[in-house]
This record gives structure tokens, sequence and C-alpha cells, in this order.
């Protein structure tokens, strides 16, 4: 049986991130979310399952600035890492899996678009 990291790195090794059926360019439910949630730009959110999502981008740009990502694929971290490139570099980037991973901090808010129900 092979183990859930290894999927998805195969995913995301053989896929273009606008070949999954989960990618969104302008993820505007998820950002019309947080706004209303987290107004305070300095507050601290993590986007589980976030690798590869164009959210943190939009964050970033919308000013938020105390910003992590999890996701259990390191193939797609590093992937949304190049993308941003300098941007990036204010973001903690979180590989584990989320069943797994135990937070070594406090949220203001928690984002999961499309992992939970992949557990099912």
């Amino acid at each position: 049986m092979i183990d859930k990291s290894s999927y998805w790195n195969g995913v995301y090794e053989t896929k273009g991130e606008a070949e999954v059926s989960w990618f969104q360019n302008n993820p505007e439910p998820s950002l019309e979310f947080i706004r209303r949630y987290a107004p305070d730009r300095a507050a601290s959110i993590i986007d589980i399952g976030g690798g590869l999502s164009r959210l943190a981008d939009h964050l970033l740009a919308d000013g938020f600035q105390n910003l992590s990502v999890l996701d259990i694929s390191s193939e797609a971290m590093a992937l949304a890492r190049d993308r941003l490139g300098d941007r990036g570099k204010s973001i903690e980037w979180i590989v584990s899996d989320v069943t797994k991973w135990t937070p070594e901090k406090v949220y203001d808010l928690w984002h999961d678009r499309a992992v939970f129900h992949f557990l099912t």
C-alpha cells in the first residue's frame, strides 16, 4: 500500500496545477470568508491542504502577514514556494499529514477547502 504523502507527491509530479479538479485561479469564496472572519491583516491564518493553492498568493497581495500553509505533499509545497519566490518567504510552510500533526501555536483562523472530504 502506497503511503499518503507518496500518493499526493505523485499527483503533483504528474499533473499541472490546473489539471486537478480543485484548482481555482482566484479563490474568491475563501478570500471572502477570511476577510469576514479574520479582518485583521496580522491574524494568524493556516491553510490546511493548501499546497499548490493560490490562496496564499492572494492573501499576501491582500496584506495578510501571518500565514501558514500545511500540506502532506512536499512536491506541492515546493512548487508553491517556487511560484511565490521571495513573496513566499514570510509564509510558514508545514509538510505534514493533518491527521497526525499537532499545531505548535494557536491560529486565529483555520481554512480548509478540499482536504477533509478526501479523508472519507
